[in-house]
C-alpha cells in the first residue's frame, strides 16, 4: 500500500505551483526593442492564425518569419502580412531544421530582445504585451508553454505527456525557489540578444533533437536565471490537430531524447511517480474487493490532483482524466516507441524530414 501514498504525494507536489498570465496586469510601453522570430516549415495554415492574432497593424515590434524550405505557401502567407521573410537556404550538414531556422532569424533580428515563437501558437488579446512585460520584470530567460486548447477527443491523450514535461523541468514544485530550472519549453522563449549570442545560440546546439532544452541548459550554465510558465491568459495552441497519427509522431519525436536532458533528481521522481501509478492501477481491482471505500476515495483524489495541475496547462476535462489508467498505458506505450525510434533505430521523422540520431551522435564524437 506504500505505493498508493507515494503516488498521491508525488502527484500533489511535482506540478503544483504553475504560474500563468491570467492575472498579469500590463503597463503599455515601447516594444520596438523586441524581435519576434517564427521558424516555419509548411505552416501556411497555422501561420495565418498566428500573424492575425499578433495584430500587426498596431504593432511596434519586429516580426521575422523564417521559411524553412517549405513546399507550401508559407512564404506567400508571411509576405501577405507584410512581415520580414528570411530564406535560410538548404539545410547544411550537421544542422537540424528548427535550430537552423531560429539561428538565421536571430542573425537578421534588429531588436535587443528576442522572442522565439512556434508557428502553431495563437496570441490572445494583449498576449505579447503580457509576455514582454513579465519578461521585463523578471529578466533572464522566460520560457512559456502555450495553453493547450483541446478540441477533439484523441487530443486528451496529450495530458500525461504535458504533466511529465512540466514535472521533469523542476520549476513547479514547492521548493522551486531554491534552484533555477536548467531546462525549459521550446514553443516560446524570450531572452536578450546579447545573452543568446554569448551562449552560442542555436548554432551551439545545432545537432540537438530537443533543441529548447539544450539551449536553455547552455544559457543557464552562463548564469541566466530561467523562469518557466504556462501560457494560459496569453498564448494558446493546438497540438497535433490532424489526427492520432500526428500526435504519436509528435510526442515520439523527442520524448525519450528529452529524458536524457532531464536532471537526475527529476528523472528519478518522475520515474518513481510513474512506477507507483502503475502499481496502483494493477492493485486497484484487489483494493476494490477489500476496501471499496478506499479505492473510490483514492481514485477521486488522484483525478482531482491531476486535474488541478492540468487545467492550467490545457483544457483537459475532469471526465477525461477519470480515465487516467488508460492515459498511463498510452503514455508508457508511446514512450517505449519513442525509445525504440531514438535509441534503437536512431531515426525519427518530422515535417517530412528524417532525422538520423546515429549520424549526429557520430559527428559529436568526432568533434570531441
Amino acid at each position: 500500500m506504500s505505493f498508493l501514498l507515494v503516488a498521491l504525494v508525488l502527484t500533489a507536489t511535482l506540478v503544483i505551483t504553475i504560474p500563468t498570465f491570467k492575472r498579469v496586469k500590463i503597463v503599455r510601453n515601447d516594444m520596438s526593442c523586441l524581435s519576434i522570430i517564427i521558424p516555419a516549415r509548411n505552416e501556411e495554415r497555422n501561420l495565418t492564425f498566428l500573424l492575425q492574432s499578433l495584430q500587426l497593424r498596431n504593432a511596434d515590434f519586429e516580426v521575422i518569419v523564417v521559411d524553412d524550405n517549405s513546399t507550401d505557401n508559407t512564404e506567400r502567407v508571411a509576405k501577405a502580412f507584410g512581415v520580414k521573410v528570411v530564406q535560410p537556404g538548404a539545410l547544411p550538414a550537421g544542422w537540424l531544421g528548427k535550430s537552423w531556422a531560429c539561428w538565421n532569424g536571430a542573425r537578421e533580428a534588429k531588436g535587443s530582445v528576442l522572442l522565439f515563437l512556434d508557428a502553431d501558437i495563437t496570441v490572445e488579446n494583449d498576449g505579447i504585451e503580457k509576455v514582454f512585460f513579465y519578461y521585463q520584470q523578471q529578466g533572464g530567460v522566460l520560457s512559456v508553454h502555450p495553453y493547450h486548447l483541446v478540441k477533439r477527443p484523441y487530443e486528451m491523450f496529450s495530458a500525461l505527456f504535458h504533466y511529465v514535461t512540466f514535472a521533469s523541468i523542476g520549476a513547479f514544485h514547492p521548493f522551486k525557489n531554491w534552484k533555477s530550472p536548467s531546462v525549459g519549453f521550446g514553443q516560446c522563449l524570450l531572452c536578450s540578444a546579447a545573452s543568446y549570442f554569448q551562449s552560442g545560440g542555436h548554432e551551439g546546439i545545432k545537432k540537438e533533437v530537443v533543441e529548447n532544452m539544450a539551449l536553455v541548459e547552455k544559457m543557464n550554465k552562463q548564469g541566466e536565471f530561467i523562469t518557466c510558465m504556462s501560457g494560459q491568459g496569453a498564448l494558446s495552441m493546438r497540438m497535433y490537430p490532424n489526427g492520432m497519427k500526428g500526435l504519436i509522431r509528435g510526442w515520439s519525436k523527442s520524448f525519450a531524447s528529452g529524458a536524457g536532458k532531464t536532471e537526475a533528481i527529476y528523472l528519478f521522481l518522475v520515474s518513481l511517480w510513474l512506477t507507483s501509478m502503475i502499481n496502483y492501477i494493477l492493485f486497484l481491482p484487489t483494493l476494490w474487493n477489500q476496501h471499496a471505500g478506499l479505492a473510490i476515495s483514492s481514485y477521486v483524489c488522484y483525478v482531482s490532483l491531476l486535474f488541478n495541475s492540468l487545467r492550467k496547462i490545457g483544457s483537459f476535462t475532469f471526465f477525461s482524466l477519470c480515465l487516467f489508467p488508460i492515459h498511463v498505458l498510452f503514455f508508457l506505450g508511446l514512450f517505449v516507441w519513442s525509445f525504440v525510434q531514438t535509441a534503437v533505430r536512431k531515426q525519427v521523422k518530422w515535417k517530412e524530414r528524417s532525422i538520423s540520431i546515429e549520424e549526429e551522435e557520430k559527428k559529436k564524437k568526432v568533434i570531441k
